[in-house]
């Protein structure tokens, strides 16, 4: 249905070759479909167009019949509207789905603790969403919610109770007394391989100084509730479906929105978004495992991407290429993400990344990277001699200095891919036809 239409490329913009410092020759920038999947950051202040460009990209991905998720922490109306708009007029209307705590009434209800094949999958969503920069204490938070998760999946099966746990359920046996509980009521259990060794792992939580398992059981506890209560728990927290991963694994077509609210529920909408892409990571997982690929691309777009890396997305990055993911990741420096998971892992995603596309910056340190990704050239540079003669010697020269980030114009931009390095200034976007009007917040 949709081959005949796809063009072998998604068109970024207009400009001209980073060696062709004369701008001689006005070039089409393109991001070839074959290069998607080996991820793509978008750097750029506040302001700048980056949101313009996602708009740009993803009314080129709705057509190829390709699915499309974006995580928006700010709410651009504007963006939802276009891509309602781009899906009617391709007949794929019924493909858009909304997830959003501040219209729940709106909102689809996921359960992303529903579509696991290993336990461990489920632990990774919960833990995806506590805010952990130091590993040991991730490590300590991930013990206790295996062991919280793992006697709840035992109970499930000795009860033969085929109802999927939710975050509701996890969150009341975070806790000391509720740990304990669990240990009473697995004790009795048999013909669980696991048990005796499950029993160890809580009875070895359970003996842990208690001001230190009240400093973890409290910052779990503390996610746990954010997931759980409010709008939020509406939505993720206390349901029993997820019609967006099974809409995935079915190979049906997915245009998602997810509208985090950052600016009203700050803490939680980081959380949000990190349980949604630990699902991704999962389903990408599962068949990576089975050498299967999404037949339909997935395109992923994180605005605001620092507030939604947590330890273990790098494994996306990796793994994602294989099983036809692409992502595209909007942040405002690169120090934002080295903030949030640390220089290691932040140099990780990037080297993971073939596709950079730097809009203006304001930060000096990220500029002076990203003069670096320009190389340099060789020049020739006129000399006087003593006796009035003009010579000249070869020098290198830079192709971009930092100044030349920091004083880019709304929507120009640098380009470094397979494709080449490139600078330009990104492609019109259209006012949208069709407006979305969402419920006022505020009465007048």
């Amino acid at each position: 249905m949709f081959k005949s239409k796809q063009k072998p490329y998604t068109t970024i913009g207009k400009g001209f070759a980073i060696e062709d410092y004369k701008k001689e020759k006005l070039l089409d920038i393109k991001q070839y479909n074959e290069n998607r999947p080996n991820h793509t950051f978008i750097f750029g202040a506040t302001g700048v167009g980056k949101t313009r460009l996602l708009e740009g990209m993803i009314e080129q991905d709705i057509p190829k019949g390709e699915n499309v998720i974006v995580i928006d922490p700010k709410g651009d109306i504007k963006l939802f509207s276009k891509m309602y708009q781009v899906a009617k007029l391709h007949g794929r209307e019924k493909e858009m789905l909304f997830l959003s705590p501040i219209y729940p009434q709106y909102s689809i209800f996921i359960n992303p603790l529903k579509n696991y094949y290993l336990e461990e999958e489920v632990i990774s969503h919960i833990v995806s969403g506590v805010p952990v920069k130091d590993e040991f204490f991730y490590n300590v938070a991930y013990e206790t919610t295996t062991a919280i998760v793992k006697a709840l999946l035992m109970i499930r099966r000795q009860t033969n109770n085929p109802e999927p746990i939710n975050f509701n359920e996890v969150a009341s046996y975070a806790y000391y007394d509720g740990l304990k509980a669990l240990h009473t009521n697995i004790s009795s259990i048999k013909n669980e391989g696991d048990k005796d060794r499950l029993l160890i792992l809580i009875e070895q939580i359970l003996a842990s100084p208690q001001d230190y398992f009240a400093k973890i059981s409290s910052t779990l506890r503390t996610t746990l509730t954010q997931m759980t209560t409010g709008n939020i728990g509406k939505i993720i927290g206390n349901v029993d479906e997820n019609i967006f991963i099974d809409r995935l694994e079915q190979g049906e077509g997915i245009i998602l929105y997810i509208q985090t609210g950052s600016m009203l529920t700050r803490q939680v909408s980081s959380v949000i978004s990190k349980v949604v892409i630990s699902m991704i990571q999962s389903a990408v997982g599962r068949y990576y495992a089975s050498g299967d690929a999404f037949k339909r691309r997935l395109n992923l777009y994180i605005d605001e991407m620092a507030s939604s890396v947590y330890m273990g997305i790098e494994a996306l990055y990796a793994q994602g290429r294989a099983a036809n993911v692409a992502i595209t990741g909007f942040t405002q420096s690169m120090a934002d993400i080295i903030a949030e998971i640390g220089r290691d892992r932040a140099n990780k995603l990037f080297d993971l990344t073939s596709t950079r596309i730097v809009m203006r910056l304001n930060e000096n340190s990220s500029a002076q990277l990203i003069s670096e990704l320009g190389g340099t050239r060789k020049d020739f540079s006129p000399l006087l001699s003593l006796n009035g003669g003009i010579t000249s010697r070869e020098v290198e020269d830079i192709n971009i200095k930092p100044e030349d980030v920091t004083r880019l114009q709304k929507r120009e931009f640098y380009y470094f891919g397979f494709e080449g390095e490139f600078k330009g200034k990104t492609a019109p976007i259209r006012e949208p036809e069709i407006m979305i009007q969402m419920p006022k917040l505020i009465e007048r």
